[in-house]
């Protein structure tokens, strides 16, 4: 049996919709790529920022509820997971490095981190309601002719890496210089209780080697 091919002649092309520039898809809210306004950042404020972060991850974590939980309702941020502060670690270190020039690709960032795309959707989300990051959708010319003008294409997003006001404050008190009058309970008064076991912990150990090590130079002097 021969094939005979449909003729398709009769039926007109949809025209392009009005509202929009070309038949390119681009996502809503984007803006031209370029002008960004890059602010640099110093490896000690972005330390900071860290800090800021997990003291903020432990506080508002409830008492029997996993990191990463998803909002209970509108007014309720939900979690952060460590998998979120991984991702915040990594875009800090681009940023320090570029001079605040942060814009990977959700692709290059799934790569680095080893996981799924939607896993660094879902992480960036948390970050973002609770103010540690916040990002602009882009889009770039293709240099191909559409129907009413040079089509454009989706491209990275640009980034700006943050922290509220309450979290920076809480780390500042950690990282204050210690002053000699000043008691270690003191300076971990502000942090999460889990936190201020795990710092106790290291202070018992470190005496204990500090003793051992005295210990055995007194012997060998004998």
């Amino acid at each position: 049996m021969t094939a005979v091919p449909i003729d398709h002649s009769h039926r007109r092309r949809r025209l392009e919709p009005e509202g929009r520039r070309t038949l390119s898809p681009v996502r809503r809210n984007s803006q031209a790529a370029g002008g960004e306004n890059w602010r640099p950042i110093s490896w000690a404020e972005g330390r900071k920022i860290l800090l800021a972060l997990r003291i903020h991850a432990e506080k508002q974590r409830r008492k029997g509820e996993r990191t990463g939980c998803a909002p209970r309702n509108k007014a309720d941020a939900g979690g952060i997971s460590f998998g979120a502060i991984r991702l915040a670690e990594v875009l800090v270190g681009i940023a320090t490095k570029r001079n605040g020039r942060l814009e990977p690709s959700v692709r290059w960032l799934a790569k680095a981190l080893n996981v799924p795309l939607k896993t660094i959707h879902a992480w960036k989300a948390q970050l973002k309601r609770h103010g540690f990051l916040d990002w602009r959708r882009r889009w770039v010319f293709t240099g191909r002719e559409g129907a009413r003008g040079d089509q454009v294409q989706q491209t990275s997003n640009a980034y700006w890496v943050k922290a509220p006001l309450e979290a920076l404050e809480a780390a500042a008190k950690v990282l204050a210089p210690r002053k000699v009058e000043e008691d270690d309970e003191a300076r971990w008064a502000a942090m999460p209780e889990e936190m201020q076991a795990s710092l106790r912990a290291m202070k018992a150990s470190a005496a204990r080697r500090s003793e051992r090590g005295a210990q055995g130079g007194r012997i060998s002097r004998t």
